[in-house]
């Protein structure tokens, strides 16, 4: 019996990493979803970055105890996000990746996201390992140095990235006009298919 269900479950895990090849297979080259790391947002689930694919998504790096740019970084997203009809709004995760895996725990992150009142609102914070975060934050073209104890320098880029991991728009610097980015957010969100 104990034989018959390590058979079982070793299908189960051959099937379960063919699917995840199969659709890692089918992501454009230039796709962030083939970085090959793992990560936690605030509820403290465990998943691959290529379990992202398939929604509209927001990005930016920050770190929570940030008090220069990254609270303008948030609100300017809030602020795209009100631009979007409804409907569009349900298409679109907005995905925070923290700058700081070593402070912001999970604990941490998801107070933060009940702190500014955006836990209903879908929002996810990422915590990854320090390797992990530079990697991906590397593909984002975010660059982020530790200045002191409590600080971070970083890059002020907010992205949006479509269904399948390609980047499809960048907003640099937080002066920038966010009316582009909301239509090339409305546009991705309103292609269905993965090969965007």
């Amino acid at each position: 019996m104990k034989q018959l269900t390590l058979v079982a479950v070793s299908i189960s895990l051959l099937f379960a990493s063919i699917i995840g090849y199969a659709q890692s297979q089918n992501l454009p080259d230039r796709s962030v979803y083939h970085l090959d790391s793992q990560w936690q947002d605030q509820t403290g689930t465990r998943f691959d970055i290529a379990d992202l694919q398939g929604r509209v998504r927001i990005v930016a790096f920050v770190y929570t105890y940030c008090e220069h740019t990254c609270p303008t970084i948030v609100a300017k997203i809030k602020s795209i996000v009100a631009e979007l009809p409804k409907d569009v709004q349900s298409e679109v995760v907005v995905t925070l990746v923290t700058l700081d895996p070593e402070r912001d725990t999970v604990e941490r992150v998801r107070s933060y996201l009940e702190s500014q009142g955006l836990v209903e609102s879908g929002w996810q914070v990422l915590v990854g390992a320090p390797d992990d975060v530079l990697s991906l934050a590397a593909l984002f073209d975010v660059r982020y140095k530790p200045m002191g104890e409590s600080d971070i320098a970083h890059s002020n880029v907010i992205t949006l990235v479509g269904r399948n991991g390609e980047i499809r728009s960048l907003l640099r610097g937080l002066g920038q006009n966010t009316d582009d980015f909301a239509a090339q957010t409305i546009k991705a969100a309103q292609t269905s298919e993965l090969s965007q």
